[in-house]
């Protein structure tokens, strides 16, 4: 909902042993066969579990979220997108919903809003499915260690660990964008009193009225403790503004009406 930064303070790898490789990978399998039965019913629906696979081995790996290199020095997968592209992203993933997997690999059977549910998380798959039908990719980078990332308020994003990570996030709002709080704050009003998001509550409004109120009590205090400053402002030309032009002069220089 607001402008975020987050620093990536530790990683450490994790290497399974082979018996829960093992594990791994046969999980990743019964997923795959589930994927397949639940997204193509009508030409596989008495297929057994291992000619399931075989198609899966066929077609190869198109549901991966990384390529294996970036696991090397890498602590996590970013994708941001812009905020123009959000409604595009949207359409995408009301359309395709049905495709994603959620909780205990569950299908996602209801959209009340793609975003804010935070169901979907996109593989390279669908971020390549996504720029053939819409025209719109996001900024996918590698966050290491040390490294800050910082979202601004309104870029819809996702991230994946590749490594055991700590990291720590600050929330704020930018002068720059309490533009882009107070809509997303009402989309956040117009949620059902159910949704999980209902609960971030950043009252930027409140926020806003707090921080002009410090920038006035500090402009009082400055004027006190330097009277003679506002003396030596108060002696300065005032600008002078032609309705007729565009531009505002001043004895010294001329400066354009919208900079």
């Amino acid at each position: 909902m607001s402008d975020v930064v987050n620093v990536l303070t530790h990683t450490t790898t994790m290497t399974p042993n082979s018996q829960q490789h093992e594990k791994i990978n046969k999980l990743k399998q019964l997923h795959k066969a589930q994927d397949q039965r639940e997204l193509d019913v009508d030409n596989m629906k008495d297929a057994t579990f291992e000619q399931v696979i075989n198609v899966k081995k066929e077609e190869g790996d198109s549901g991966t979220c990384v390529d294996g290199s970036y696991l090397e020095e890498g602590g996590a997968l970013w994708d941001v997108f812009r905020r123009e592209d959000i409604p595009k992203l949207e359409e995408y993933l009301k359309k395709h919903f049905r495709e994603f997997r959620h909780v205990f690999c569950r299908p996602v059977k209801q959209v009340i809003h793609p975003v804010h549910d935070q169901t979907f998380y996109l593989t390279m798959e669908h971020k390549r499915k996504l720029k053939e039908e819409f025209g719109i990719e996001p900024w996918s980078f590698v966050q290491k260690l040390g490294d800050a990332v910082f979202i601004p308020a309104g870029c819809a994003h996702q991230v994946r660990n590749l490594k055991s990570c700590i990291k720590v996030a600050l929330e704020f709002v930018s002068p720059e964008n309490i533009g882009e709080c107070i809509r997303l704050t009402e989309d956040f009003r117009l949620l059902p009193q159910n949704h999980t998001a209902k609960e971030d509550k950043l009252e930027v409004k409140k926020t806003a009225l707090y921080a002009v109120e410090a920038a006035v009590k500090d402009l009082e205090l400055f004027v006190a403790e330097n009277p003679r400053h506002l003396e030596d402002s108060q002696d300065y030309p005032k600008p002078q503004y032609d309705e007729n032009s565009q531009f505002i002069s001043t004895p010294d220089k001329i400066l354009r009406a919208d900079m």
